[in-house]
C-alpha cells in the first residue's frame, strides 16, 4: 500500500480533518453519549459510528483518540493515489470519506479523477454527494443543507481556494456557528 497519502497524525491535512470533522459533525461539541444522526445513525463523539449502540457512553479523551483512528481509516482510498497530493486535497478527500464512509469514497468518481491527475474534475465531483437520507441537501427547504454547505467547503478547500484564514470565517458563519481552529 502508498502510505504517502494516508493522512497521518500530527500532520496539517490531520488537525485541518479532524477540525472540519468537529465542526460538521457535531457543531464544535464532543458529545460522549450515543445519539441518532438526522438518518438514523447510531452516533458518537463529533461523527463516529462504527461499533457506535444507542446508551454507549464514552470519554472525551475515548472521542479524541476514535476521531484520530477514524481520520486515519477514511483516508485510506487515497493511498491509490500513485502521486503525492498536497495537504488541502488529502483533508478535503478525507473529510468526504469520514461523512460518506470509507466504501463509498473508495469507489467514487472523484476519487477515480484524482487518481488520474484531474484535480478540477475531483474537486467538483465532491459536490455530487450532495444527498442525505434520499434528500437533495442542496434543496434548503429539505432540512439538511448543512451538507451541502460541507460540500462547497471540501470543494474550496481541494482546488485550494480555502485559506484555513478564509475556512475560520466561513465555517463561523455557517448556521452552526463555530470556529476551524483554535
Amino acid at each position: 500500500m502508498n502510505r504517502r497519502n494516508l493522512v497521518i497524525s500530527g500532520t496539517f491535512a490531520m488537525s485541518l480533518t479532524a477540525a472540519m470533522v468537529l465542526h460538521f459533525e457535531s457543531s464544535n461539541r464532543v458529545i460522549t453519549e450515543a445519539y441518532l444522526d438526522p438518518v438514523g445513525i447510531p452516533t458518537i463523539c463529533d461523527g463516529i459510528t462504527k461499533g457506535v449502540y444507542i446508551g454507549m457512553k464514552v470519554t472525551p479523551e475515548w472521542c479524541a483518540k476514535a476521531r484520530e483512528n477514524e481520520i486515519t481509516n477514511h483516508s485510506r482510498p487515497l493511498t491509490t493515489v500513485n502521486w503525492d497530493l498536497p495537504d488541502h486535497i488529502k483533508a478535503a478527500f478525507t473529510d468526504l470519506g469520514f461523512n460518506i464512509g470509507e466504501r463509498a469514497l473508495s469507489k467514487s468518481t472523484p476519487l477515480r479523477k484524482l487518481k488520474y491527475g484531474d484535480i478540477d474534475g475531483a474537486c467538483d465531483g465532491i459536490l455530487l454527494y450532495k444527498y442525505a437520507g434520499g434528500k437533495d441537501c442542496s434543496i434548503r427547504a429539505n432540512g439538511c443543507y448543512g451538507i451541502w454547505e460541507r460540500r462547497q467547503a471540501e470543494r474550496r478547500l481541494c482546488l485550494g481556494e480555502l485559506t484555513v484564514k478564509d475556512a475560520k470565517t466561513i465555517f463561523a458563519g455557517l448556521p452552526i456557528g463555530g470556529e476551524l481552529m483554535e
